[in-house]
């Protein structure tokens, strides 16, 4: 039977000792895959507020060549690490983090190539670690706003600090002691899933997630495409249903991450286990039923929930991968 807690990383073998100093030092760790340059302007904002930018490119190549150099060159305090193959966003940050860790960082900020945190986030996020107690315990801050949308806490803290049971990673600050605890991100998951998967386990640690109030972060989120069942157009006077669209090859990796998440909490989160199944039938039914691809997005379906099932981890097939996006 696969193991159902990730393997643990040696971060004891890449960081060393240190003494905690008046003021933390924070690294900032940014997957990037095919960056143009809005993501020289993201990480000029982001690098602004970090003492180290370490950019992980996963497995690009030489088209990301340009980019790369310009960040490097026109950003001061920038590292950049090159992953050789597309191993997924788990693998990428791991490698930042592992890199961080390594240079001594008190705090850790996660966040996407696509994401700009706005002027004084790392700071309010910092500000609410100093607020919370050892009782508290937490583990990550995240912000209080995705595009505006506002995080609705589900519980306080005894001195008021909003916490939620999991958020996006994009917008995570996380600290040291929290990611020797509770460990890095499961790289078995690929992509999808991964920042669910690592909330639940640093909840499993004794951490809390916290949220930076008054934060508000500009994150893509994905395509909202009208909804087309079977390729035919509805006319509705508030313009129709739209949904969130993603690729086949995506919706692989959707159900057979959430199928094993199911698997790996059902006996002690029944709660969220049945709120995962709930969320997950409508955006699986409107991938199936509406365009585009509508057959790959069945197959991607069928496919993902029967490895799902059989606790198939890692990377997509191959042959799958090539038929999906074909």
């Amino acid at each position: 039977m696969p193991r159902s807690r990730p393997p643990r990383s040696p971060l004891a073998t890449v960081t060393a000792p240190h003494e905690p100093t008046a003021e933390p030092r924070v690294v900032a760790v940014v997957p990037t895959f095919h960056p143009d340059d809005e993501v020289v302007a993201n990480m000029r904002s982001l690098a602004s507020q970090v003492d180290e930018l370490i950019i992980v490119d996963d497995g690009t190549g030489p088209a990301a060549d340009r980019v790369l150099s310009r960040l490097e060159a026109e950003i001061p305090g920038t590292r950049i690490l090159r992953l050789e193959r597309n191993a997924g966003i788990a693998r990428a940050l791991n490698e930042g983090v592992r890199a961080a860790l390594a240079d001594r960082a008190d705090f850790v900020v996660n966040t996407d190539q696509d994401t700009d945190l706005p002027d004084g986030y790392v700071r309010a996020c910092l500000d609410t670690f100093a607020r919370s107690n050892r009782v508290t315990r937490v583990g990550i801050v995240c912000t209080d706003r995705v595009n505006g949308q506002p995080s609705i806490p589900t519980w306080y803290s005894p001195e008021g600090l909003g916490l939620v049971p999991e958020a996006i990673q994009s917008g995570f600050v996380i600290s040291r002691e929290c990611l020797e605890t509770a460990g890095l991100f499961d790289e078995r998951l690929v992509i999808d899933c991964v920042d669910t998967e690592y909330c639940l386990r640093v909840r499993d640690h004794g951490f809390r997630i916290a949220i930076a109030e008054d934060t508000d972060i500009a994150h893509e989120l994905g395509e909202m495409v009208p909804f087309r069942p079977f390729g035919m157009s509805l006319s509705h006077r508030d313009g129709g249903h739209l949904y969130q669209y993603h690729s086949p090859f995506r919706q692989y990796y959707i159900i057979r991450n959430n199928i094993d998440l199911v698997f790996r909490n059902a006996r002690r989160r029944r709660r969220w286990t049945l709120a995962v199944i709930k969320r997950q039938i409508g955006p699986t039914f409107d991938a199936i039923v509406s365009g585009p691809k509508r057959t790959k997005h069945l197959v991607a379906t069928v496919v993902g929930g029967v490895h799902g099932l059989a606790r198939v981890r890692g990377p997509i097939p191959p042959a799958l991968l090539r038929y999906l996006r074909g």
